[in-house]
């Protein structure tokens, strides 16, 4: 690595700080930053651990980005911040890769090597994490950073990046060159302790090769190997969801179909909490193809037509930001030229004229042959963009075919749900009337407690007339939704409230306004099943229902003081609909905690961003 110019910074160790980074080592990080001087590169520096530490892992997006000082080097750990971010948390923003650029380019005007190469990494991050490659755009950062890269970690990440783009391209010439490259990564690899980090990065590449190369009893070790080095490693849990969903295609290819979903069960745990749409997919079509095989059929549908609606938002973002990332590409070319000349400039100390005369004349070159190139690309991007848009019609179409279908199978559903509920209650309870009625008519002279009979009958009728009554309320809270969110909820406990001696109080803080109806619409179906689950469920006489709207989120609580249950031994069986429940929450891209204790109620806290 190069002598770092800054290591005067207070008492930060800057070259130990930059090889942590390299190594994966996040937390150790941190820590040198923490035992140091609270300077802003100091802050700076921890801010950028903590985001690549965590890597997307949070629910609520708190982490500070510390603003940028006049050096050159804080404003390269700025830069970074910001790019970082906004690849976990803010996917497809054009943004992400100009500050990656800037980064860069300001790293080419100061003598720090390390610098350079840790922003070079960020580029073909962004190349590896944001879509996949059908062209050799990286490859320009790539070899620069194998010019620069002189120790073994240095030279793992080279080889592995050409992996990851060798493998993108999907192109069959490759295949030698992947195998080549795989020789070099594991010549790197073996001057590296035995517990390195990276060794997780290999063995999931490594477990890809084997699939593809049918070799499926050494992939499975493989991508188990990872899920266990990935342990308590949030920045890992990419690879950790990648390797489960690979065990379940492997399990598919072995006919061992529920050890496949039980295999995506486990990857559910790992998705990328701010931004699921990637995995959704994933989790989607591979659900759907065991599904089927198992001879599921519906449900196997259902799940196919999920991915397909997601797919077609993923790939709308993903040709969003190929465009724009084009766009800053051609801006950064001009950046870079500019910087290049200005050294040159710098450099001659010989014939001034005869030396801007040639620099002259060079860019004007530069320029001619960039405009060329430029309208090239142009062209090439507005007929791409025609297929898309040709594309993209045909998707909608499908889209709408595929709405019909879900909605009609959502109104079965309804209609069977509602024949369940009219059999198991309603009809019960008249089964037992006939029986009496029966009893009564066959013995009517014989009975001393006539009366007695004819009274439990009768209470026996009023029962199932109230169970009927109860019904339709409560079916028919939801239309009060158009009227907004807290009418609907407040006429869905006066509806609730008196069912098996049951008291449901609604308090509210702050929500004067209404909100997006869709929202409205899906809020208030979480808070109706919740409520359905205390009455059929808790045996509560008293419960609570409290919205709060803050600023940029709406947080809710429901209580009781039913019997309660173990969370766990009731989420992990699908037990009262709960993880129903929370996907449509983590569709909301918001939060739901149950805390209950058996015998002491339960409260249910969710927060949704708004």
């Amino acid at each position: 690595m190069g002598q770092s110019t800054i290591q005067a910074q207070d008492d930060l160790p800057v070259s130990e700080y930059l090889q942590a980074l390299l190594d994966l080592e996040y937390q150790k990080a941190i820590q040198l930053t923490t035992k140091s001087n609270e300077d802003l590169f100091n802050k700076q520096a921890r801010s950028l651990s903590k985001i690549l530490f965590k890597s997307g892992q949070l629910s609520h997006r708190q982490l500070p980005i510390i603003k940028s000082g006049n050096q050159k080097e804080t404003q390269i750990l700025n830069l970074l911040q910001k790019g970082y971010y906004n690849l976990y948390y803010t996917p497809n923003e054009p943004e992400t890769l100009k500050y990656f650029f800037e980064a860069n380019e300001i790293s080419k005007t100061i003598d720090n090597q390390s610098l350079k190469k840790i922003t070079l990494l960020a580029i073909l991050e962004f190349y590896h994490f944001e879509y996949a490659q059908t062209h050799s755009r990286y490859n320009k950062y790539l070899k620069e950073f194998e010019s620069l890269a002189k120790t073994p970690i240095e030279k793992c990440w080279a080889q592995l990046y050409k992996l990851y783009f060798l493998y993108q391209s999907l192109q069959e010439s490759d295949e030698q060159n992947i195998d080549e490259t795989f020789l070099k990564l594991e010549e790197e690899l073996s001057q590296l302790p035995k517990n390195h980090t990276f060794f997780a990065l290999y063995n999931s590449i490594k477990a890809v090769q084997f699939e593809y190369k049918d070799n499926l009893d050494e992939a499975l070790e493989k991508h188990r190997l990872v899920i266990e080095s990935s342990k308590n490693k949030p920045f890992l849990n990419y690879l950790t969801f990648r390797s489960y969903i690979r065990i379940s295609e492997i399990y598919f290819k072995k006919k061992e179909y529920n050890k496949g979903l039980e295999a995506i069960e486990n990857a559910e745990h790992f998705t990328d909490k701010s931004n699921c749409l990637k995995d959704n997919i994933y989790i989607n079509k591979f659900s759907s193809k065991h599904h089927q095989a198992l001879g599921n059929y519906e449900k196997a549908y259902k799940l196919l037509n999920n991915s397909v609606v997601e797919q077609y938002e993923l790939d709308y973002k993903d040709n969003s930001i190929q465009n724009s990332s084009l766009e800053i590409e051609l801006q950064t070319a001009e950046k870079e030229k500019q910087i290049l000349i200005e050294k040159e400039k710098k450099q001659q100390n010989r014939n001034i004229a005869l030396g801007l005369g040639g620099g002259l004349i060079t860019v004007s070159i530069i320029g001619f042959l960039l405009y060329k190139n430029t309208k090239k690309k142009q062209r090439i991007a507005e007929q791409e963009k025609e297929l898309e848009i040709q594309k993209k019609e045909k998707l909608l179409k499908d889209q709408e075919l595929n709405t019909i279908d879900a909605m009609i199978a959502g109104q079965e559903k309804e209609r069977q749900r509602l024949a369940s509920d009219l059999h198991d209650s309603v009809g019960a309870t008249l089964a037992t009337a006939k029986l009496q009625f029966s009893y009564l008519q066959k013995h009517k002279d014989q009975l001393e407690t006539m009366d007695d009979l004819f009274q439990k009958t009768s209470k026996l009728l009023d029962d199932a007339y109230n169970e009927v009554r109860t019904m339709a309320h409560i079916k028919n809270s939801g239309v009060i939704a158009k009227n907004g969110l807290l009418p609907a909820v407040q006429k869905l406990a006066k509806n609730a409230s008196n069912v098996n001696n049951l008291m449901i109080e609604v308090q509210d803080f702050g929500l004067t306004g209404r909100l997006e109806n869709t929202l409205e619409i899906a809020i208030f179906r979480v808070v109706q099943e919740l409520i359905t689950n205390i009455i059929k469920h808790a045996k509560a006489s008293e419960a609570s229902i409290s919205i709060t709207q803050h600023k940029d989120s709406l947080s809710i609580i429901i209580e009781d003081n039913g019997i309660g249950f173990n969370p766990k031994k009731i989420i992990k069986n699908e037990g009262m609909g709960l993880t129903s429940i929370e996907k449509r929450v983590e569709h909301l891209e918001g939060t739901m905690e149950v805390d209950s204790t058996p015998g002491k109620g339960t409260s249910v806290l969710i927060d949704i961003p708004i």
